[in-house]
């Protein structure tokens, strides 16, 4: 498997060791992070993602949900909804890969013609993989669709937040606390994204994405201006994780646009990650916590049929 890099502010983060491996997350998991999370007495206190190694979050499903008003994110095409492996397994209904409303006004001419052609072949019976089932990186704002059978694992320190899937461990992101993006950002598969901490909420701001990403599901294309805020806050009681997202391309779309995602907590004892049926031995449904070494694949071989997206491999060992 290839090590895939990503970027980073050209600072100095002293402290803060870099987690390439899975042994260094899970000691870093495991240490107490109430010290930096700490707020000045009398300040509204910043969000506790991680209260323990066992939480973690699980998306819902849906994808990206639109706005209560304005520009939202692709939907399904009303004429052709989605249908989950989980909804499967509930109604019999068979599964399907998802097709894009193409008549989204935020969609400029050459995605949606690229939106248009992808609908073709999932219509006309081909499989609809994409870069993920590849074990390709999510990259930003597609990270946020992690995380929906086996839950997404944040580790805040001072300086610096991981944010990790558990189904597949390199779809890892790198959020640095209260530094500027670099001068010169050089694209990546999760691009630069920075962070601080307002009131109740974590903001961050990501450029420099690679555009060999995808926007979502239906694979949406981006341009290298693609600049994306999220605000990651608690709400119902710390029972749900919310993330309000704000997108900009004006390569790729005719407007800025927003969008909603929700995560459910799950925490061992407390709210279990239990599969839609009881005794599923099919389910990819993961346990609760606390996060499982894991990979998207343990060799190259292709199982989707789909050459022209092969799975990441590298010439030489890079150990």
């Amino acid at each position: 498997m290839r090590r895939l890099g990503l970027a980073r502010p050209n600072l100095s983060l002293k402290g803060v060791t870099a987690m390439s491996t899975f042994s260094s997350f899970s000691v870093m998991g495991l240490l107490c992070v109430s010290a930096a999370l700490s707020p000045v007495l009398g300040a509204q206190s910043p969000p506790n993602f991680s209260p323990n190694a066992g939480v973690g979050w699980v998306s819902q499903p849906g994808g990206l949900k639109p706005p209560a008003s304005g520009a939202g994110p692709v939907r399904d095409d009303p004429a052709h909804p989605t249908i989950s492996n989980n909804e499967f397994r509930l109604s019999g209904k068979q599964p399907t890969f998802p097709v894009a409303d193409l008549s989204n006004p935020i969609l400029q001419p050459w995605v949606r013609e690229a939106l248009r052609k992808r609908n073709e072949l999932v219509l006309a019976g081909q499989p609809g993989y994409g870069p993920r089932q590849s074990c390709w990186p999510r990259g930003v704002p597609g990270f946020l669709l992690e995380g929906m059978f086996q839950p997404m694992f944040i580790v805040q320190g001072p300086k610096e937040i991981v944010m990790t899937a558990q189904a597949d461990n390199h779809q890892r992101r790198r959020i640095y606390l209260d530094v500027p993006h670099s001068a010169n950002v050089k694209p990546s598969w999760f691009g630069e994204s920075v962070g601080h901490y307002e009131g109740d909420a974590l903001v961050v701001d990501t450029i420099g994405m690679s555009t060999r990403t995808f926007i979502d599901d239906y694979q949406t294309p981006h341009t290298d201006k693609l600049h994306v805020t999220e605000r990651f806050h608690l709400i119902d009681g710390g029972k749900t994780m919310e993330v309000n997202l704000h997108v900009e391309d004006p390569g790729a779309f005719t407007m800025p646009w927003n969008a909603v995602q929700r995560y459910r907590r799950v925490e061992p004892g407390v709210a279990e990650n239990t599969p839609v049926l009881e005794n599923d031995a099919t389910s990819a449904v993961g346990a609760a916590g606390p996060l499982l070494e894991g990979t998207c694949v343990e060799g190259n071989n292709n199982y989707f049929g789909n050459d022209k997206i092969p799975v990441p491999q590298a010439d030489k060992p890079d150990f």
